[in-house]
């Protein structure tokens, strides 16, 4: 199989583009959803979805990556695809029977109750999307595999459409309704989210009929599968503790309230997050194609790339975030402006996600995912640890920090930081990478932008209004980009082919 790599800039726009779009889209429906409902219907759907999410990487466990993997070094397809038809079922099937089981032995063996029989209600729910989810998974990762990035994406287009659209719709039907309860309005934003899965499966099937071509396929490449994606699927169990721990405890020791709070703060930030995956969504088939062809240099440059081309765009939303904070939170709901460090803390943690990400996938490409499991298993073991000491005030009579969000924040950032060094001492060992010091230019110019807009809202001019943040990053943005050409970093030319390259994608 000949993969076309040439046009990987275009692809990874395109990717930015849906998710500046999600951010967008997803900013208003969070507006409409905490100045309307509040924190406790979208604490709900907050529980829910973190709660069953430690459970759902059960649906995948690393076959997504090891499909991708395997379809770019070619020969057999057929049988391949059948393979992963066969084990994503397979492992669907399962993750359903464990949810259902593990409700039934916490609740009626070891006698936990879920804090309202909405949340539970919403659980139940959440299980059958996060199901469908890992069943739309065999369709959008073989689009991803033969490098259709665009009939990958589509399909996310009209599931964040759907969900945000029912979101807003179940927000504004609770204002006629005032007199049910607001947590049921959670249980009804899950069943948003349900709809919008169901939605984003239709349109992939249709998407991908001519690529789902599979024969039965032997014990042998079955084999090769499960192997191969064990450690992968080990490794993604620490995105799983590392994405979902902190809310699964924030509800056990807290309350749906603090989780609304917390998720609301995540869903702001997570727009940066989610670049991170968009790179690795094309880089990782690109990267397993050079590799696979003997292509080391171009392995190594395409990685280094990515790097500095996603520091050099999220660094200022990240360092804006931090010197704004509370007046960017207060847009949403003045009860999130104490929230203010945590989105700080997350922000600090989603620049090194994101610029860590193109090595991580490098090291899988290279066959080495073990290297990255090892990194996992010191960093998902510190963010439990973290998590269980920050947040509680108590355990067994112990007393603890009672750090609630910002203890989650802590954890998430500190357990990262320690995966994030292991990662570079692998890739540095293994594959000779060199640390990109450029990035520290990015980091300067951010710095001093910061430093401006920083000074002009305590003692010139209070940016509190939309339009006033709006005028705020134009400055901000200015200053930086102003820096960087004198220091040399980006040129006029560069920033043009980027641009041209970002309006042709298709």
């Amino acid at each position: 199989m000949s993969a076309d790599t040439s046009n990987l800039t275009r692809k990874t726009s395109f990717i930015m583009f849906y998710n500046i779009f999600g951010a967008v889209v997803g900013y208003i429906t969070l507006f409409f959803v905490l100045r309307i409902a509040g924190t406790t219907a979208w604490g709900i759907l907050g529980a829910a979805t973190g709660t069953v999410g430690l459970l759902s990487l059960i649906s995948d466990f690393g076959l997504s990556g090891a499909h991708v993997k395997k379809i770019a070094e070619g020969e057999n397809i057929d049988e391949k695809m059948g393979a992963y038809i066969l084990l994503k079922l397979l492992y669907a099937t399962l993750f359903l029977v464990v949810s259902f089981l593990a409700i039934f032995v916490v609740t009626d063996v070891f006698g936990f109750h879920f804090e309202s029989v909405y949340l539970k209600q919403a659980v139940v729910i959440i299980i059958l999307y996060y199901f469908m989810l890992g069943i739309s998974g065999i369709f959008k990762t073989t689009l991803r595999a033969h490098m259709k990035t665009t009939q990958a994406i589509i399909p996310d287009f009209f599931r964040v459409l759907v969900q945000d659209a029912t979101l807003i719709i179940f927000t504004m039907w609770w204002v006629y309704h005032k007199t049910t309860p607001v947590e049921f309005v959670g249980v009804l934003y899950s069943y948003g989210y349900l709809l919008s899965v169901f939605v984003q499966l239709v349109v992939l099937l249709i998407l991908s009929r001519k690529y789902i071509s599979y024969q039965t396929p032997s014990i042998k490449t079955i084999k090769t599968y499960v192997l191969f994606a064990i450690p992968l699927g080990l490794f993604g169990a620490v995105s799983v503790i590392q994405g979902y721990t902190d809310r699964a405890m924030l509800q056990f020791f807290w309350n749906y309230k603090e989780v609304g709070a917390y998720f609301s703060v995540q869903r702001i930030m997570v727009a940066i997050t989610t670049l991170g995956m968009a790179v690795n969504f094309v880089l990782y088939p690109a990267q397993s194609h050079h590799f696979s062809q003997g292509n080391i240099q171009k392995f190594r440059d395409i990685t280094l790339g990515a790097e500095r081309y996603t520091s050099l765009l999220i660094i200022p939303m990240v360092a804006f975030g931090i010197v704004l904070a509370p007046e960017i939170l207060n847009l949403w709901n003045k009860t999130l402006v104490s929230y203010s460090p945590v989105l700080q803390i997350l922000l600090i943690y989603s620049y090194f996600y994101v610029i860590n990400t193109p090595y991580g996938s490098q090291l899988v490409s290279a066959g080495k995912p073990k290297e990255n499991l090892k990194a996992g298993v010191v960093q998902a073991s510190l963010n439990v640890f973290l998590n269980g000491i920050l947040i509680p005030s108590s355990i067994l009579g112990i007393t603890l920090f009672g750090l609630k969000s910002v203890g989650a924040a802590t954890a998430t950032l500190t357990s990262y930081l320690f995966g994030f060094g292991i990662i570079r001492y692998k890739v540095h060992r293994h594959l000779g990478a060199a640390v990109n010091w450029r990035i520290l230019k990015h980091i300067f110019s951010a710095a001093v932008a910061s430093a401006v807009i920083y000074l002009m809202n305590t003692h010139v001019y209070h940016f509190i209004r939309f339009y006033d943040l709006g005028f705020a990053f134009a400055i901000f943005a200015g200053i930086y980009l102003g820096v960087l050409f004198v220091i040399k970093e980006v040129s006029i030319t560069e920033i043009r082919t980027i641009i041209s390259k970002f309006l042709k994608f298709r």
